[in-house]
């Protein structure tokens, strides 16, 4: 890691999720910008994640992360490409989606806990909400409130940290929709065509 304790541009690095000490997911992905104010990370097509899946290979829910009733696999990131921007220390990430030509598509909110970083890139833990908001800014939905409430039934999260979930994935999407959010004008970056899909390095895996 450089002496600055932060990545360059252009740098790979790991973002992975890590649950009472057992990896749930880990990707490479690449650095945009990394500071005190913003960190920009991007995920290109073609990248290979490690991804959690019950043990006959179905979509995971809550309950199988508590449980502990999961597997990783690979899984190709083959759809789009996305661009994740994070204020360090907040509860969530706004990540750009664009399609394989490069149209952007959605705006969405992750609702997480804050990055810890490391010395291979950060990790965190997914809370369950997201936020959807169209491309213009028109309008935007919840996703995934069926996940949190289950969530909030096998222990997961409280329903106070779902209350402050909610709270502040609202706060962001009126941010963004107003058009004064840091956020707001990202969505006219492109990423270096230089670029190679990046791998994991060696010891990812490693809690």
């Amino acid at each position: 890691m450089p002496k600055s304790d932060h990545f360059s541009p252009g740098q790979n690095i790991v973002l992975r999720q890590v649950w009472r000490g057992k990896l749930w997911s880990a990707g490479p992905e690449i650095v945009v910008r990394d500071t005190a104010e913003c960190l920009a990370l991007y995920v290109m097509p073609g990248t290979i994640f490690k991804i959690p899946y019950t043990p006959s290979g179905g979509r995971i829910k809550p309950r199988f992360r508590v449980n502990g009733e999961y597997i990783v696999k690979d899984t190709v990131w083959k759809d789009y490409a996305c661009l994740r921007l994070k204020i360090p220390g907040t509860d969530y990430s706004v990540l750009l989606f664009r399609d394989l030509k490069m149209n952007f598509v959605v705006w969405y909110i992750n609702m997480e806990q804050p990055f810890n970083r490391t010395p291979l890139g950060f990790e965190y833990v997914d809370e369950e909400l997201d936020a959807i908001i169209l491309p213009d800014l028109s309008s935007w939905h919840w996703k995934d409130e069926d996940e949190l409430a289950e969530a909030i039934e096998c222990g997961f999260t409280s329903p106070e940290r779902a209350d402050s979930l909610h709270t502040e994935g609202e706060r962001v999407v009126k941010w963004i929709q107003s058009g004064k959010s840091p956020f707001n004008d990202w969505e006219k970056w492109r990423p270096d065509p230089s670029w190679k899909v990046p791998l994991l390095p060696e010891g990812w895996d490693k809690i």
